[in-house]
């Protein structure tokens, strides 16, 4: 799944995904405890582009392709060549894209689950030699349009969660991005505009990059 200028997509109002329903009875934060969350191969993506900016502290940058715009991802540790990537690279990258970890009217467990799964993060399936965990990202808010067919959610942020750099602020109206699983798409279909969400989410994750000129 490929999505064109991600930070652009997110401003306009224009594994297994977990449904508040699709989990058994547990404490807070235990179900979330129990799962191996995994960003599946299905999401894998390979593409040649342009580094366009890097931001060393966090193991970032952004990719401009030809006919997708601008892409910004986190650098995974399978990225040894990361500190001598420079502006103006041409790259071939091998990432995976966004995907749905929890979609879910917000309660006080559905919260609660949310920031189980984000202090756990996630693994990429079939990728061995990765020591780090895969950061997910959260963002709750006021849902104030769904399109079931496609998957897509609008809210209202009330998190400042953090898809991107600089967060969306408080109260902007974000176009999440599409949910990709069987349980969230399920999840979709039950959400009406007006309803509070708590959504959690796993980086666009790279994890390798290789220097073409």
């Amino acid at each position: 799944m490929l999505h064109a200028n991600r930070r652009m997509t997110l401003r306009m109002l224009g594994g297994a995904a977990l449904a508040t329903s699709a989990l058994p009875v547990l404490p807070p934060g235990a179900a979330a405890q129990q799962q191996d969350l995994v960003v599946p191969n299905s999401l894998q993506n390979f593409k040649r582009g342009t580094i366009h900016i890097i931001h060393p502290p966090v193991r970032s940058f952004s990719i401009i392709w030809e006919d997708l715009g601008r892409v910004k991802m986190k650098a995974a540790d399978l990225v040894t060549n990361f500190p001598s990537l420079k502006v103006g690279n041409i790259v071939d990258v091998h990432w995976y894209d966004y995907m749905d970890f929890l979609i879910a009217k917000k309660t006080p467990d559905s919260v609660a689950r949310g920031k189980a799964m984000m202090a756990q993060g996630a693994r990429l399936e079939g990728i061995p030699g990765a020591q780090e965990r895969i950061r997910l990202w959260n963002m709750d808010g006021m849902c104030t349009k769904v399109d079931a067919a496609s998957g897509t959610i609008f809210l209202i942020n009330a998190s400042g969660g953090e898809p991107d750099k600089p967060a969306p602020d408080s109260g902007e109206v974000i176009q999440l991005p599409p949910v990709v699983t069987a349980a969230g798409k399920a999840a979709v279909r039950t959400i009406q505009p007006g309803d509070m969400l708590t959504t959690v989410w796993s980086q666009q994750t790279a994890i390798k990059a290789t220097v073409i000129r």
